[in-house]
């Protein structure tokens, strides 16, 4: 019981400030969630295009769309996004399975060149989403991303927040800020064009197309000052690949990569020869294991069971996709399996990433009307949020 009081604390911390969307209901355990950007009424442009987040069954099933502000209610700030940029618009379940993380602009439908804004003007904004649907929308970032953009955000708990981008000056990089700021701090300048950052027990990565960098760790743990050491990982190639999401499992108990139980990774390849991309830590490098060619590939999520890894994927381009592929060969071998398409983005509207659904912590109490009530489906839904792992990307300087 103790342990649980730090998050009934942090619970009432947050749950004041998330703002409910109109129509929004309570997800459901086990779908997925789709950032879309466009309501196809019109050709999407750069200019800042409405956002969603598009809930679907793991069997394509819509189940609901839950919109992003578009108006400043009192600290909450506007979230839209550029039609066209999809280096945006990365997608990720928080490390504690309670929260998802987007990304935007703190700026009106129709604002052109939205990516090449002023941050000091136009402020990038973090989106933060519960899972009963409600929107906090109150991290508005004047220091990050300035004329460019920012592109992926992770969480620990809802609060401490690390975010991507690129940018100019001092600008971008991976960074660090907290649920509510106005600023961040950049943890590195070995590398500042990053395309997404991910949490995987217990510590940060990010990948990105830069230099001699392709996927990395960011520091040691969980960093939140400046000076960090950003290291691609080894084995891992430093030319050549166009890195986008990826996700890590553990299938082999006696292996772990840099003090976590991670062996095992799928990256998402973009280009017309991309694909899934699968690498096997063999206790000194990452070592190839295959893929499966899908072109364009962008965001990615994944849940383990037992030996086999099931994916969840985001395409762009012509072919505009939700898509599931299941590895069954496990630790160290070939990766196996074909895609199956479960939903594909309607006319002027673009699916960017994608990421498991939020559950309640449980023992946390949610409010319903003035009485709390007791979340018991938590502690059910507690082993499968264990391994669940947040996912997703995208990158470039906006088009």
């Amino acid at each position: 019981m103790r342990r649980l009081i730090p998050a009934l604390v942090l619970s009432f911390l947050i749950l004041p400030l998330l703002s409910p969307p109109v129509g929004a209901a309570p997800f459901t355990a086990g779908n997925v969630v789709v950032y879309r950007v466009g309501t196809g009424s019109g050709t999407l442009s750069n200019a800042a295009t409405e956002v969603f987040l598009d809930e679907y069954t793991t069997s394509g099933t819509l189940v609901q769309s839950i919109a992003m502000p578009t108006s400043v209610s009192g600290s909450h700030r506007r979230l839209t996004a550029s039609g066209t940029a999809t280096s945006e618009g990365q997608l990720n379940l928080s490390a504690d399975g309670q929260y998802l993380t987007l990304t935007g602009y703190d700026a009106d439908v129709g604002t052109a060149g939205i990516a090449s804004t002023a941050s000091a003007t136009v402020n990038r904004v973090v989106g933060v989403v519960d899972w009963n649907g409600n929107v906090n929308t109150t991290t508005a970032l004047s220091d990050a991303y300035d004329a460019n953009n920012i592109r992926s955000a992770v969480s620990t708990n809802g609060t401490d927040i690390w975010t991507a981008g690129t940018g100019s000056g001092s600008s971008p990089g991976v960074r660090y800020t907290t649920l509510g700021s106005t600023t961040s701090t950049q943890l590195s300048t070995d590398v500042t064009n990053i395309r997404t950052v991910k949490i995987f027990d217990g510590q940060l990565f990010a990948s990105m197309q830069s230099g001699s960098f392709r996927a990395a760790t960011v520091g040691t743990g969980l960093p939140t000052s400046s000076g960090q050491t950003i290291t691609n990982l080894p084995g891992y190639p430093t030319s050549g690949t166009s890195n986008y999401s990826f996700a890590m499992f553990d299938l082999n108990g006696s292996v772990g990569f840099f003090g976590t139980d991670m062996d095992t990774m799928y990256v998402a390849i973009d280009g017309a020869s991309g694909g899934v991309f699968k690498w096997t830590f063999d206790g000194t490098n990452w070592v190839a294991d295959g893929s499966v060619a899908l072109a364009d590939v962008r965001g990615l999520t994944g849940v383990a069971s037992g030996s086999s890894v099931t994916l969840y994927v985001t395409t762009a381009g012509a072919s505009n996709t939700l898509r599931t592929i299941t590895d069954t060969s496990g630790y160290d071998s070939t990766m196996t399996g074909s895609f199956t398409t479960l939903a594909t983005a309607s006319a002027n509207t673009a699916f960017r990433g994608v990421a498991f659904v939020p559950v309640p912590e449980p023992a946390s109490l949610a409010l319903s009307g003035s009485v709390l009530v007791m979340a018991a489906a938590g502690w059910v839904i507690r082993r499968r949020r264990q391994k669940l792992v947040a996912s997703h990307a995208v990158e470039e300087t906006a088009s």
